[in-house]
C-alpha cells in the first residue's frame, strides 16, 4: 500500500486511516510518549519494552492465522525501529500504524503528549487522533488592517505563516490646504483603496482555505477592518467562520496560536453543550437517541447510529464473536447472533464501537469539556443520535 511519515495531521488523513482494512492482515497501532526532559528526547523508560512484551504474550491467546501472526510479529519489529528514530524528530509523541503483511506503514509525529499504548485490530485505532482534532481545530487565521494582512495557519497549538499582503493605501489627509468637497473627495479616494485591499484579502482567504484542509476561518485586527472583511467574505467561506480574535496584524505567532486556543476551548464547550442538549431531547422527546453502552450497541447493530457521543477517553473491556464479529458488553459464552461458542475478550470495547460506527458513516464526538462531559457520564458515558427511531 504505502509508507509515510509526517508531522502534519489532518481530519482527512484520520478518516482515511479509519477506513483502512488490510484483509486478511491486522493493523498494529502504537502511541508512544517521548520524554522531552531528557536531552534529545526518548521514550518513557521501559514503556516500549513493556508494551511489546505484553503484545507478544497476548498473541498466544489470540486465534490468528499463520499469516496474521507473522505480520504482527513483523509489525512489532518495525515499531521498535520507528521508536528509535522518533526522538530526533522533535515531537512530544508518535503515532504509528503498521500492517507489514500489506507493506503499509503510517507514522505521525505529534506535538502533544499521549498515554503510551499498543493495540492490535482489524483497523487502525484512530480514536486518540480523532479526539485531538476535535479539541484542536485546524484554523486559517486572517489578520488585516487598512493596508496590510497576514494569513496564518494554526493547528495543534502551533502557528505558521502562510502569506503576507500589502496594499498601496494613501494616508489620511491633514487639514492644511484642503476643505469641503476636495477633502471629502480625497477621503473617498482613500476608502476606495481600503475597499480594494479588503477585497484582495478576502480573495486570498478564499484561495488559501480551498487549498488546505482547514476546519475553520478566524479573523483578527482592528474592529473596523474585521467587520469589512467579514462582510466581504465569499458566500462559500462564510459558513466556515469560527470566530474572531483580539490580535493585531503584527502579533507574534505564539500570540496568534494562544488566541486561537482560547477560541477553540470556548467553541468546544458550546459545541459539547449543544450536542448533549440534542441527545437529551432525542432520548426524552423524539425517541431518536439512546444512552448507555447496551443501548448504543443495540442501535449500532441495527445501523441506526448517525452520531456517536463518547465521554472523554471512556472505555471498558467487552466480548466479540470470532465468527460474525458480534460485540457485547455482557458475559455470554456463546454468541447471541450466530450461536458460535467461545466469545473472545476485547480489551477496548468502546474503541471497537467507534471503529464500527465510523465504518457505517457515523460521526464520533469526544465530549471533553465540562459540564457536558459530566452530563454524559451520568447517562452511561456513551450515547448516540439515531438515523431513525427504534421500534
Amino acid at each position: 500500500m504505502g509508507k509515510q511519515r509526517t508531522p502534519v495531521l489532518t481530519r482527512r488523513q484520520v478518516e482515511d486511516l479509519a477506513r483502512f482494512r488490510p484483509i486478511p492482515y491486522l493493523v498494529t497501532t502504537l502511541y508512544l510518549d517521548i520524554d522531552r526532559t531528557v536531552p534529545g528526547g526518548r521514550a518513557r523508560p521501559g514503556a516500549l519494552k513493556g508494551l511489546l512484551r505484553e503484545a507478544r504474550a497476548g498473541l498466544e491467546a489470540r486465534n490468528l492465522t499463520r499469516k496474521q501472526r507473522q505480520s504482527v510479529e513483523a509489525d512489532l519489529g518495525v515499531l521498535e525501529r520507528i521508536a528509535r528514530d522518533t526522538p530526533a524528530r522533535g515531537g512530544k509523541a508518535v503515532a504509528a500504524f503498521v500492517a507489514s503483511g500489506a507493506d503499509w506503514e503510517q507514522v505521525f509525529d505529534l506535538p502533544w503528549p499521549v498515554k503510551s499504548r499498543l493495540l492490535i485490530g482489524e483497523t487502525p485505532s484512530v480514536r486518540v487522533l480523532a479526539a485531538a482534532l476535535d479539541e484542536h481545530p485546524r484554523y486559517l487565521v486572517v489578520l488585516t488592517d487598512r493596508a496590510r494582512a497576514r494569513l496564518v495557519g494554526v493547528h495543534l497549538g502551533r502557528a505558521h505563516q502562510l502569506r503576507e499582503l500589502a496594499s498601496d493605501v494613501p494616508g489620511q489627509v491633514s487639514e492644511g490646504g484642503y476643505r469641503g468637497n476636495a477633502e471629502r473627495g480625497i477621503g473617498r479616494h482613500i476608502e476606495d483603496h481600503v475597499g480594494k485591499h479588503i477585497q484582495k484579502v478576502a480573495e486570498a482567504a478564499r484561495e488559501a482555505f480551498g487549498e488546505r484542509d482547514f476546519d475553520g476561518l478566524v479573523l483578527g485586527g482592528p474592529a473596523e477592518t474585521v467587520a469589512a472583511l467579514r462582510d466581504g467574505l465569499s458566500p462559500a467561506l462564510r459558513p466556515h467562520l469560527a470566530g474572531e480574535v483580539p490580535v493585531e496584524v503584527t502579533a507574534p505567532l505564539d500570540q496568534v496560536a494562544a488566541a486561537c486556543e482560547t477560541l477553540a476551548v470556548a467553541g468546544r464547550a458550546t459545541r459539547d453543550a449543544g450536542l448533549i442538549d440534542r441527545l437529551v431531547e432525542a432520548v426524552e422527546a423524539t425517541g431518536t437517541g439512546v444512552t448507555g453502552l447496551a443501548a448504543t450497541l443495540g442501535a449500532l447493530r441495527r445501523g441506526a447510529v448517525a452520531s456517536l457521543l463518547v465521554a472523554g477517553d471512556y472505555d471498558q473491556p467487552g466480548l466479540t464473536c470470532p465468527e460474525c464479529g458480534f460485540l457485547s458488553a455482557g458475559d455470554e459464552k456463546d454468541c447471541p447472533a450466530c450461536g458460535c461458542g467461545g466469545m473472545r475478550p476485547v480489551p477496548y470495547l468502546v474503541r471497537e464501537i467507534v471503529d464500527r460506527a465510523t465504518e457505517t458513516g457515523a460521526q464520533t464526538w469526544h465530549i471533553s469539556s465540562e459540564p457536558a462531559r459530566r452530563r454524559l457520564e451520568a447517562r452511561g458515558a456513551i450515547g448516540a443520535l439515531l438515523r431513525f427511531r427504534l421500534i
